[in-house]
């Protein structure tokens, strides 16, 4: 975040809908419902949501001027300029449309306060203020929609696994209405990485059914087995126990806090000023187990990797890295972390980690070596720890064996990402089988 928000940002956030999936939208509407009276458009953009639907009176609400001065509503409905969360009517048939997508970090404080605080209040339910900015939408959704409605939304497919959505999935299944989840199979918003999906909630049904579909590039729809593709369902999340996963560092800005060795070099660093780092395993080769110093000169700093960590931390900085931090723009270093740190450099390390995972991947599972050279681990990377010294090749084996593909929920087409309180329900498991194992199966060596 550069810069002050009035509630959410309306060019990041609001992305149109291809015509063809509105149309698709429309149609799968029609199988839970035969006609609507009155139908609400959350963030109604230019009305496109109003072309081709089954109801008597369509009302679109949307925040956007600009969009509003185009907009087309339908000879029987209406655009009003407004926050939809402002809009005082309820009661609707229908709750509709594809509301806006925005980070956690990129809503407004006061605005998400006070926002929280009432659906908090008006569902009895306690929501997590690190989901994203559709999350709320989907609230009002259910808020605003009759006791027997429906909500019709395209929404990410994370919802229905991501913990910062746990809430509302709870409360939809106290409530025991119906969900019926359509994930498309193919990216349907340019430049967008989030799998999109087409999601109802049927308050008219009381069965407490959640069935999944797929749909495919050619609009085909084909049923899911459920959340994931294997019989065992979703990873589960878990908290930290012996042996844990930790997010790698966030010290502010990449692009400030690491560097090539190239960029080392031109700023005039020393070795001294900085230590390795792996903001990245995409030129790591796969069949690697151990990162040592020769591997890491060979595949992270000689492939042009980020790969040093400024030591601007430490009290005792050479002249060089004082004038290197001196010379940083402001701008560059105006984001969350950055402002909430004193000076603004001074970031919390982390220990290092003793086997480098790499969150992201796109084939059965993520790659996984021993983290021989000592590089701590930054953004995408997680760093696996213990209270003691983990026998790091048994670890190894046993998270390379593990199909992590077929178990957790695709972040987008052809990526899929273990969240790290996923990555502890494996360790987790992986402790308690040596412990099963025996004494020396499951001793781990204390550190020196």
């Amino acid at each position: 975040m550069t810069h002050p928000r009035t509630a959410y940002e309306l060019s990041e956030s609001q992305v149109a809908t291809p015509e063809a999936v509105v149309s698709l939208f429309w149609h799968l509407v029609t199988k839970y419902r035969d006609d609507l009276n009155q139908v609400l458009d959350m963030g109604a953009g230019d009305c496109r949501f109003a072309r081709g639907g089954i109801f008597e009176r369509y009302i679109g609400v949307e925040i956007d001027r600009k969009r509003v001065a185009i907009a087309q509503p339908p000879a029987n409905g209406k655009i009003i300029h407004n926050c939809v969360f402002q809009h005082a009517g309820s009661n609707y048939d229908a709750c509709i449309g594809n509301p806006p997508y925005a980070r956690h970090h990129d809503i407004e404080h006061s605005w998400k306060n006070r926002t929280v605080a009432r659906l908090e209040n008006e569902l009895g339910i306690s929501l997590n203020k690190h989901c994203n900015l559709y999350i709320y939408f989907f609230c009002l959704a259910l808020l605003k929609s009759r006791r027997d409605g429906l909500v019709a939304l395209i929404i990410p497919y994370e919802w229905v696994s991501r913990p910062a959505a746990k809430a509302v999935r709870e409360y939809i299944q106290r409530e025991r209405w119906n969900v019926y989840v359509y994930r498309f199979q193919m990216p349907i918003f340019e430049g967008v990485m989030t799998t999109a999906s087409i999601c109802f909630v049927d308050k008219a049904g009381h069965d407490g059914r959640w069935q999944y579909y797929d749909i495919t590039p050619e609009y085909r729809v084909r049923k899911r087995q459920g959340i994931t593709d294997s019989k065992k369902g979703l990873l589960d999340y878990a908290k930290r126990g012996k042996i844990w996963a930790l997010r790698g560092l966030s010290p502010g800005s990449q692009k400030i806090f690491t560097l090539t060795e190239g960029q080392r070099v031109r700023s005039g660093l020393s070795k001294s000023d900085v230590v390795p780092c792996i903001t990245s395993m995409r030129n790591i080769p796969r069949n690697l187990r151990t990162l040592s110093h020769d591997t890491f000169r060979k595949y992270v700093v000689g492939a042009g990797e980020r790969c040093w960590l400024i030591r601007s931390n430490e009290e005792a900085r050479s002249v060089a890295l004082d004038t290197y931090l001196e010379y940083v723009p402001s701008e560059h270093r105006q984001n969350y972390t950055c402002q909430h740190q004193e000076p603004w450099f001074n970031y919390e390390p982390h220990p290092v980690p003793q086997i480098l995972f790499s969150s992201g991947f796109t084939k059965f599972g993520p790659k996984v070596v021993v983290n021989s050279v000592g590089a701590r681990a930054v953004g995408s990377v997680l760093g696996v720890h213990g209270k003691t010294k983990i026998r790091v090749r048994r670890l190894q084996n046993y998270l390379l064996r593990i199909n992590f593909e077929k178990r957790v929920v695709a972040h987008a087409r052809k990526l899929k990402k273990v969240e790290v309180k996923q990555l502890n329900s494996v360790l987790n498991t992986f402790v308690e089988k040596e412990r099963k194992r025996g004494p020396e199966a499951s001793r781990f060596r204390k550190s020196r």
